[in-house]
């Protein structure tokens, strides 16, 4: 009889244990596979996941009001990114309508072209100082520009001429308006410049009458501490000497005339033409004197006086200045311009 061995049990159930594990797995694996819906629905611990259904979204429940014929654009899940600076030309929004913006090439229109003189000056018949001047342009007048001259230096305006304009020179202009935008006027050349006849030589005009029948000559002084005399000689216009005219001298205080020019009855030694006063103290002389040209007209056949007042001025008194020693002789002479013939002795 054979014993019972449980060392031999307990191996046979080590070794066939885990092929009762291994089938098992696999008729579990089979049954889910044939999907028997009996079991599912008998099992309360087993149940399935619903599939995702769609539900309208009530009225009135919406974020954004969307009008009819708007279609909504399908939601995103990328968000927009914020700009951080607004963009440059970027305008506010507002609930009027926006204005198209003005283009900015095109020129505004402008004025009637037009001129102010700033200051008087002469109005021209053509752009250049050569053409004539038509008349007068006083400062502050305007006129409108009717023209130009190929580089604008001159404008032609309206003014009262017999076409009607005239010409005015740029730069001393305001000019109201743009120079550039009047027409270009093809001006005739001026007229040409006659040249002025030659001259008919004339005979040189006479110097001016005198004023006086004798006038001064040649003037000058000279040293002499011991003396003191006023001298000279009498001449007419053609260097002749002329004789029968004295001199008067006088410091103001004391006056003496001359003997007559020339040679004479009571002084026959002078020479022709010659005049003269002296024997004058020397601290009298000194000082300012008057000479003048006179006729003597007392009784020269009774005798001469040298302190006759009887005389007739024919000349302008001239001063002169005695000065001790260096200018005590006075030599003055004079010109005889008329009736030089009629002195004392004739």
């Amino acid at each position: 009889m054979l014993k019972h061995n449980p060392i031999q049990k307990t191996s046979i159930w080590v070794f066939a244990l885990p092929i009762l594990l291994a089938v098992s797995s696999i008729a579990c694996s089979l049954s889910g596979l044939t999907g028997d819906e009996t079991t599912a629905d008998t099992d309360p611990f087993i149940t399935r996941t619903p599939l995702p259904t769609f539900t309208p979204t009530a009225e009135g429940a919406a974020f954004v009001q969307v009008t009819p014929d708007t279609p909504t654009p399908p939601p995103t899940n990328t968000p927009t990114p914020e700009p951080t600076q607004p963009p440059a030309e970027s305008q506010p929004v507002t609930d009027e309508p926006q204005q198209p913006a003005q283009p900015t090439d095109t020129p505004t229109p402008e004025g009637p072209l037009s001129i102010t003189l700033v200051t008087d000056m002469n109005v021209r018949g053509g752009p250049g100082t050569n053409y004539p001047v038509v008349g007068p342009g006083p400062a502050g007048e305007s006129s409108a520009v009717v023209g130009r001259n190929s580089d604008s230096s001159w404008l032609q305006v309206e003014y009262p001429s017999d076409d009607g304009t005239g010409w005015v020179y740029a730069e001393l202009v305001q000019i109201n308006g743009n120079p550039d935008s009047a027409p270009v006027v093809q001006s005739p050349p001026p007229p040409a410049v006659q040249a002025p006849p030659p001259a008919e030589e004339q005979a040189p005009a006479p110097p001016p009458a005198p004023s006086y029948q004798f006038t001064p000559g040649a003037w000058h002084a000279s040293e002499n501490a011991g003396i003191c005399h006023f001298k000279g000689r009498i001449k007419d216009e053609g260097g002749n000497l002329v004789n029968g005219y004295s001199v008067y001298v006088s410091n103001g205080s004391w006056g003496t005339v001359s003997h007559p020019s020339g040679p004479g009855g009571w002084y026959p030694d002078k020479g022709p033409g010659e005049w003269d006063v002296s024997g004058i103290q020397l601290n009298q002389c000194p000082g300012w004197w008057k000479l003048s040209v006179v006729k003597y007209e007392c009784n020269y056949a009774a005798g001469f006086d040298a302190q006759c007042k009887d005389f007739a001025t024919l000349s302008e008194v001239k001063d002169v200045h005695v000065v001790y020693p260096d200018e005590m002789v006075i030599n003055a002479d004079w010109v005889c311009h008329w009736d030089c013939n009629k002195g004392v002795y004739q």
